[in-house]
């Protein structure tokens, strides 16, 4: 079972590699997100933590990984709701399994504009329409919304319009 382990933003990765290291945990990862930037007049595409400050991870024994993520250099804690360790929900689980076995990338998305309506043709949001909640077109973003961790989250992902009906 997947679950949530909070650390500070910007140390995701050294994070990930401790969770690694104490041998708790199966798989662990930072989903990252690819978003395209406009650097001297050239589009460029650059990889970012997808929620930061949260690595997603998968334990047979959530107490004892959470036991174990203590003993990690910084604050750190699994996700939890008074005091009991839950999995991510079965849809959530999918979208997380979906990333990991995409090696934690949640790449550009391509799509198109049908009157007020987004239709995404390629690309990790195939089927996360309902997600977008704003658009910016020549930015090429797209501003998520995800009910995770019993929140909403919101992500922005790279989202390309190529065509407008």
């Amino acid at each position: 079972m997947w679950y949530v382990i909070w650390t500070s933003t910007g140390s995701e990765e050294k994070t990930v590699e401790a969770v690694k290291s104490l041998r708790v945990s199966n798989r662990c990862f930072v989903p990252r997100r690819v978003v395209p930037i406009k650097r001297g007049g050239k589009w460029i595409t650059m990889q970012k933590p997808l929620f930061p400050g949260y690595i997603f991870t998968d334990a047979e024994d959530p107490e004892e990984l959470a036991i174990e993520v203590r003993k990690i250099e910084g604050f750190h804690q699994v996700l939890n709701v008074e005091k009991e360790f839950y999995p991510l929900s079965g849809k959530e689980e999918e979208l997380v399994e979906n990333m990991y076995l995409k090696e934690g990338l949640f790449d550009m998305s391509e799509g198109l504009i049908e009157g007020d309506k987004i239709i995404v043709t390629s690309g990790p949001l195939v089927g996360l329409e309902g997600n977008i909640k704003k658009l910016a077109r020549h930015k090429r973003l797209a501003y998520l919304e995800f009910d995770m961790f019993d929140q909403i989250v919101k992500a922005t992902v790279g989202l390309e319009i190529v065509e407008k009906k």
